[in-house]
């Protein structure tokens, strides 16, 4: 047996030095300090002093996913990744994780909930980005679909038209055609209703004619860059690569004839 003849406070917070028979023996938390009651006096066997460091083994781990979670909300999945990261064995971890889900600090369906709200508060992801992404935070499928309840039509709405607005504008240098387009795989891309999706782009249409001054414009630099890349060719040959660079680009060919035929001159 051994005795404890003297217990030490470090610096840092809620952490103890123990001094077994007069020389430093082990480091532990306040609770494990507790818990197994290491005061002067006290006697531990060879089977204390193994129970010991098991439970203060495992409080590091909890202590630290403990910060962890509570710095910002995690999901479960988060806080075992976190733990497997710094090495800690696979029974600290459950062990872990049910002390912290008794505590209510780890919590999937409350944390699919807050990932929802901040989600529709933030706007930058639709339904099914927001699906993915608790899906890939390992949350259970069936809270996904219980805490998506609360992202409705009308959030996506609201959303849209602000986006679709924003989108138009940043490809506003590209066909009228390419910017529809690179619009909606933006907005597919952050998990928004296609059909939402394009009943927005009709309601931006409706309140935005389409900037023909601005399409010649676009077309006209466009079209320029091309010739002057497919120079070597002639005639016909010359005229297919333009078209079909442009055609590519999402302009809409009469408009390119109507620019070639006013350039043909130019181009011979």
């Amino acid at each position: 047996m051994k005795k404890v003849t003297k217990v030490t406070r470090q610096r840092k917070p809620g952490r103890y030095n123990v001094y077994l028979d007069d020389e430093f023996a082990l480091a532990v938390d306040e609770k494990i300090l507790i818990k197994y009651n290491l005061f002067k006096d006290t006697e531990l066997s060879d089977e204390d002093l193994k129970k010991i460091e098991d439970a203060e083994f495992e409080q590091k781990a909890y202590t630290k996913a403990l910060v962890y979670a509570t710095g910002r909300m995690r999901s479960k999945m988060q806080v075992i990744i976190k733990l497997k990261e710094n090495e800690f064995p696979g029974i600290v971890i459950a062990h872990v994780i049910d002390r912290l889900e008794a505590a209510n600090v780890i919590d999937d369906a409350r944390f699919a909930e807050e990932y929802v709200r901040s989600a529709i508060h933030s706007g930058k992801l639709g339904p099914r980005g927001v699906r993915t992404k608790l899906q890939q935070l390992g949350v259970d499928k069936y809270l996904i679909e219980d805490a998506l309840v609360e992202y409705d039509e009308e959030d996506q709405v609201a959303q849209l038209d602000e986006k679709v607005e924003k989108l138009m504008q940043k490809y506003a240098r590209q066909a009228h055609f390419m910017a529809e387009q690179k619009t909606k795989q933006k907005l597919a891309q952050l998990g928004y209703d296609s059909k939402l999706v394009v009943a927005a782009l009709k309601r931006y249409e409706a309140e935005n004619e389409t900037d023909v001054d601005q399409e010649w414009e676009n077309l006209d630099r466009d079209a320029s860059s091309a010739a002057n890349r497919y120079r070597q060719y002639e005639g016909w040959e010359f005229k297919k690569r333009v078209k079909a660079a442009m055609f590519r680009k999402g302009y809409d060919l009469s408009l390119v004839d109507k620019w070639i035929k006013q350039n043909e001159s130019e181009m011979q």
